[in-house]
This record gives C-alpha cells, sequence and structure tokens, in this order.
C-alpha cells in the first residue's frame, strides 16, 4: 500500500523533495491539444500547447538525473520535450521512451473501443460510469487497471532514477481516484499537464501526490476533450 500525500504539491517543490528520495516519478497530462473531433485519433500540440509546457518545464529547474518516457502519441512526446526545453533537463537529443501502458487506449479492451467512443460521442457518459462505479462495458475493471499502472510506475527500474512521463487525463483520474489521492469533481479539475507524482523515501515506502505547475494558480479546463 502507498502514502498519501494529502496536500497538492506545485512542481517547484519536485527538485527539493527528489534530492531526498530513493526513485521518482512524475506522471502528467500532455499540454493542449488539437481537438478529437477533427477526426485525427494522434493531433498534435496547439501553438498554445507547446508554450505551455515549455513553461511548466520551468517549474521544475533543478530536477537532476532524469528520463523521460511517454504514452505512444505525438502530443506526449512533445509535452516530455516541451518540459525539458523549460525545465533545461536534458539535451536536445534526451532520449523519449514509448510506453503502451500509457496509451489512452490502455484501459480499453478492444483498444478500438476509444475511438469509436469518440466518433459517437458516448465518452464522456462512458467514463463518468466508469470512474462512477469502476466498471464499463469495453473497459478493463478500474481497480485492475489502476492497479497494474501503479505498479508499473514504482516496480520498473527506469534508467535513472527520477522519470518524467506523459499520458492522458483519462489514465490519471483513473489513478488519482482509485488511490484517494485527488477527488474527481468535474468542476474542480487543473486538467493539463498536471497528475501523479510517487516517491520512495529511503527506507523504501512509496508515496503519491497530486502534483499541478502551481498550486497558487490552477486553470480549470474542460474534461474528455
Amino acid at each position: 500500500m502507498y502514502n498519501i500525500h494529502r496536500e497538492i504539491i506545485s512542481f517547484k517543490d519536485i527538485p527539493a523533495i527528489t534530492e531526498k528520495s530513493q526513485k521518482s516519478v512524475l506522471l502528467i497530462r500532455h499540454s493542449y491539444r488539437e481537438s478529437l473531433q477533427n477526426g485525427n485519433p494522434d493531433p498534435e500540440l496547439t501553438p498554445e500547447g507547446w508554450k505551455y509546457a515549455v513553461e511548466c518545464g520551468t517549474f521544475l529547474k533543478g530536477m537532476k538525473d532524469v528520463c523521460f518516457g511517454a504514452s505512444p502519441r505525438r502530443r506526449t512526446f512533445q509535452t516530455i520535450e516541451g518540459i525539458i526545453k523549460g525545465g533545461e533537463l536534458g539535451v536536445e537529443e534526451s532520449i523519449i521512451k514509448p510506453y503502451p501502458c500509457l496509451h489512452d487506449t490502455a484501459m480499453f479492451s478492444p483498444p478500438e473501443g476509444l475511438m469509436q467512443s469518440v466518433e459517437d460521442h458516448t465518452l464522456p457518459q462512458l467514463l463518468r460510469i466508469y470512474y462512477a462505479t469502476g466498471k464499463a462495458p469495453g473497459m478493463i475493471d478500474l481497480p485492475d487497471f489502476a492497479e497494474n499502472l501503479a505498479s508499473f510506475l514504482t516496480t520498473t527500474e527506469f534508467e535513472k532514477k527520477n522519470v518524467i512521463l506523459a499520458s492522458h487525463d483519462i489514465i490519471l483520474i483513473a489513478l488519482l481516484t482509485f488511490y484517494k489521492v485527488y477527488p474527481f469533481r468535474e468542476d474542480d479539475w487543473c486538467g493539463y499537464v498536471q497528475g501523479a507524482f510517487f516517491y520512495q523515501d529511503q527506507a523504501g515506502k512509496w508515496t503519491i501526490a497530486y502534483a499541478v505547475p502551481d498550486k497558487g494558480n490552477r486553470t480549470k479546463c474542460k474534461l474528455f476533450v
């Protein structure tokens, strides 16, 4: 079982926490992207999204010994590229590894169910049922999904002591709500480049926190867009 850090953490607090931790994993949502409603299942970041990713990276300056990964989507890779640039966390050629378990289709069985629900305009309703009950047609049961994801994050031997990973809001909500780190409230979701921060103390115990770029300046956004 994991300890739960009850207060929201700002990115600027993370470098100091990682200095005292054995390991850490920062799992964030991608930045602003083009709409899925345009029919493109893999849209890129908007110009505003690129700018915001770089800005969010500046809050992580001072973080050391970092490697990077992302869902196999262009918007998540681009978000990490912006984070690296803004935080001066690596070099231009820094390797960003793809991890299928962070894919936005990872909780769907079969994976094609995600885009079908987007095309049918049923995704918001489907996800509300999923988060409320832990089950929904065509989706992996929420407890199984969240536990497997947390295990991946805390047991994988990443290349560096600290890792920053980019994924999607539906993944993060499942993780944060299952472990009761942060409740899913549609009127209080600071939706971009924010998520779950795992850190391991010297005794080997993992703690989970809800992390945002700046907890004093949280911009809300519409979910599932």
